[in-house]
């Protein structure tokens, strides 16, 4: 549950006024996105729609996650309210929480005159020290100097002097600072960010030691990839698990398989494991019993994984509902628009539709054009053929265009296609991969490479 209203706020940089979704009952049960929004200090934040810049509704909160126990009132001290007015609005919005179990801790709610307060709170109950906090801090700090730097020469002293520093928390802090100019924003900022993080990642030793596994894996991803275009697209169960058996003893490989094809590990999957189990010799079994358990492992990690991206979904998806201009977020934010937020988002209109809610109906519909519109102004003439031909009925068909364009468009085409194999790959989409690979290789004849 959220308690949303609009707020009108005047920008502080340049004057315009424009209304901002503000949320005051945090309950992150029925809500998990908005505790990210909060530590991130996106909260009941958006950007002006005149000049970018990103301005926050100062408002009292409360904010409540039952699975710790935990319930923070934020009365910001810039709003001067004397002690009998703050404890008439925490029990206000206390009343608001959802009805259930009233637990002792819900009595005192804990106290924070400032959002830094709070968030201090919030992180503290998860386990995470104040010493933590100050080491975060340091390497946001670090990953300052290398954005300052101003020249290679710069920036080359300053991975050298903490190169030992820089490791995977650091690049993760250093991802952070860019993915938040991208949400203020400020796509231009948040690539020359990128630029410089791909830099230091080239410069520092750990930054090539990513590298050189990044490569080894793209290199077991397309080796398995290759193997799973040998079965088609009529892959079965039985071939699923003669593959599993065979990388049961090459980790990186089996981890590949399941990302790639993780629907075919499904119950029934499992029921077929395990009779192979019970009718395999002794010497066997042992072997057949570690691929079982780490064949749940594997696919428990990526359904975690699938849910965590899922919410991120959910939340992007409430954003743009609430935002005033939904078509510059789309714009600043077409990384995040992919087939889990087109389904999520027709999942969404469909619901709406059903439960007869037209406003939110045409909200979302509106959405879902602005998407489609945006993402075809941004795709490259190339990708706008293969695009094509991937949608074409037939092979057929799909020649004839080639026959057609392929020409005006030249050698462009093949890196492409390139690309596109490369992402599928990725995906783990083997089966698109190789219709690809097909409209690829016909692309090439008319081309004559």
């Amino acid at each position: 549950m959220q308690n949303q209203q609009q707020s009108p706020i005047r920008c502080s940089s340049c004057g315009q006024t424009y209304a901002i979704p503000v949320h005051s009952i945090l309950d992150i049960a029925s809500t998990p996105q908005f505790k990210g929004l909060l530590l991130s200090g996106r909260l009941n934040s958006a950007p002006c729609p005149n000049c970018g810049t990103l301005n926050t509704v100062l408002t009292p909160l409360l904010y409540h996650d039952s699975e710790k126990e935990l319930l923070i009132a934020l009365m910001p001290m810039e709003l001067n309210m004397n002690k009998d007015d703050q404890e008439r609005l925490i029990g206000t919005m206390m009343n608001r929480l959802p009805k259930g179990n009233f637990k002792g801790y819900m009595f005192n709610p804990k106290r924070a005159i400032t959002m830094q307060g709070m968030m201090n709170l919030i992180l503290e109950a998860d386990g995470i020290t104040q010493e933590m906090m100050d080491e975060q801090r340091a390497r946001i700090q670090l990953v300052q100097q290398c954005l300052e730097a101003g020249s290679e020469e710069a920036l080359q002293k300053v991975v050298t002097d903490n190169d030992a520093k820089m490791d995977d928390r650091f690049f993760q802090a250093f991802s952070l600072v860019a993915q938040r100019a991208l949400e203020d924003g400020q796509p231009q900022i948040a690539q020359q960010m990128l630029a410089i993080q791909t830099r230091v990642v080239e410069l520092s030793t750990y930054g090539k030691q990513l590298l050189a596994k990044q490569a080894q894996q793209e290199q077991i991803i397309q080796e398995v990839a290759n193997q799973l275009e040998t079965y088609g697209e009529k892959i079965s169960r039985e071939d699923v698990l003669s593959l599993a058996i065979i990388y049961s003893e090459q980790d990186d490989h089996l981890q590949a398989l399941v990302g790639m094809i993780r629907p075919a590990f499904d119950y029934e999957f499992f029921q077929m494991l395990t009779a192979s189990i019970a009718k395999a010799p002794a010497q066997n079994r042992e072997k057949l019993e570690k691929l079982r358990d780490r064949l749940n492992q594997l696919t428990a990690a990526i359904d975690q994984q699938n849910q965590r991206a899922l919410q991120g979904v959910v939340g992007f998806l409430q954003t743009l509902v609430n935002h005033p201009q939904p078509e510059e977020m789309i714009a600043d934010n077409l990384d995040a628009i992919d087939d889990t937020f087109m389904a999520v988002l027709s999942a969404n209109i469909q619901q709406a539709e059903q439960a007869n809610n037209t406003a939110l109906s045409d909200r979302l519909k509106y959405i879902y054009n602005a998407v489609v519109t945006i993402l075809r102004a941004n795709m490259s003439p190339e990708l706008q053929f293969i695009n094509t031909i991937l949608g074409a009925p037939s092979d057929e068909e799909a020649e004839k265009f080639i026959q057609k364009h392929a020409l005006q468009l030249g050698d462009g085409l093949i890196e492409a296609f390139h690309a596109v194999e490369q992402m599928l790959v990725e995906q783990g989409n083997a089966a698109l991969v190789g219709r690809v690979q097909t409209l690829r290789t016909m692309t090439e004849k008319v081309l004559n490479r």
